[in-house]
C-alpha cells in the first residue's frame, strides 16, 4: 500500500520544514510548494492539501475555492492553516475539508490530516443494501 502523500502549501520555510517532518515522522509522504500557486496541482498526486491562509500576498481561501471548481483536483481535500482568528469561518466559507489554526500543537497536525483523509474514503466506501 502506497503511503499518502500531503502537499505543502506554505511559504514560510520553518512552518513547512516543521509540517513535513510531522508528517514524515507519522508515515506521509510530504512534498511543498510555493511558486506553483496554480490551480493545476495534479502533478502532485496528493492525497491532501495543507494551504496556507496568506501565501506570497494570494488569499490561501481563493486558491482553495479555485481547486474546488477544478474537476482534476476538486476531490483533494484541504486543510487551511492560519493565524486568523475566524480561521474556522475562513474554512467552511472556501469549501476547506478542515483547518487548522496557527501556532498549533504539532499532535494537531497528524490527527487533523488524518481525520480529513477518514473523510475522504469513508465517501468511496460502496454501499450495499441488504435486503
Amino acid at each position: 500500500m502506497r503511503k499518502k502523500k500531503v502537499l505543502i502549501i506554505e511559504d514560510d520555510a520553518g512552518i513547512q520544514e516543521l509540517i513535513t517532518y510531522i508528517l514524515e515522522t507519522d508515515g506521509f509522504e510530504v512534498e511543498s510548494t510555493v511558486n506553483n500557486l496554480t490551480t493545476d496541482l495534479t502533478p502532485f498526486n496528493a492525497d491532501v492539501i495543507l494551504l496556507d491562509e496568506w501565501i506570497n500576498k494570494k488569499e490561501g481561501h481563493m486558491l482553495c475555492k479555485e481547486i474546488k471548481m477544478v474537476h482534476a483536483t476538486q476531490h483533494i481535500p484541504v486543510i487551511i492553516l492560519s493565524t486568523a482568528v475566524d480561521i474556522e469561518e475562513i474554512a467552511r466559507n472556501c469549501d476547506a475539508d478542515g483547518f487548522i489554526a496557527k501556532p498549533f500543537d504539532i499532535e494537531e497536525v497528524s490527527k487533523e490530516v488524518r481525520r480529513v483523509l477518514q473523510m475522504e474514503e469513508s465517501t468511496k466506501a460502496p454501499s450495499f443494501v441488504i435486503e
